[in-house]
Order: structure tokens, then C-alpha cells, then sequence
């Protein structure tokens, strides 16, 4: 049975999600206006590969962000049995 906590996502988790589907949303409507897309920027540098990057660029820094918030509000891991002993031997 999953935990109170599973059912719902985290903040952390909306903002990921938030911050990623906006950029694809664009790409998508994007990919549905070939003209919009083939839109020049810098030579042969068009809108469509621009958003492409962009959306790359947002999507690794926002795992990035992710995994570290995730990593730093978990709790330090509590003393194993094994890792109480010492380290000549068996008590």
C-alpha cells in the first residue's frame, strides 16, 4: 500500500514537472508550424533547433536541481548494526 506522501507529488517534484512541460509544449506547437520553426535566428541557425537546445538546456538544469534538492532533505541514514561493530571483529 503506498504511503500518504507517494500519493501526492512533492513542491519539488510540481516545479520539475511545471519547468519541463512548458518548454515542450512550445516544441510541440513549434513542430506543428513548419514556417514558425524554419524561422531564421543567426544564419542557418533556425527557431525550431534554438528552442531544441533550450529545451535540452532547461531539462539538464532542472534534473540537476531536482537531484539536488532531493539529496539534501533526506535524513543522514541511521547506524546499521553492522556498522556498529568495530573494525577488528565481531563483538
Amino acid at each position: 500500500m503506498p504511503s500518504p506522501s507517494s500519493r501526492h507529488p512533492s513542491r519539488d517534484t510540481q516545479v520539475l514537472v511545471t519547468v519541463n512541460a512548458l518548454p515542450l509544449a512550445v516544441g510541440v506547437l513549434l513542430s506543428c508550424s513548419t514556417p514558425l520553426g524554419e524561422t531564421s535566428v543567426y544564419g542557418r541557425l533556425t527557431l525550431g533547433i534554438t528552442w531544441a537546445f533550450t529545451q535540452l538546456a532547461v531539462l539538464v538544469a532542472g534534473t540537476w536541481w531536482y537531484e539536488n534538492r532531493a539529496a539534501s532533505s533526506l535524513e543522514p541514514a541511521s547506524a546499521t548494526p553492522g556498522s556498529s561493530r568495530s573494525a577488528g571483529g565481531a563483538r
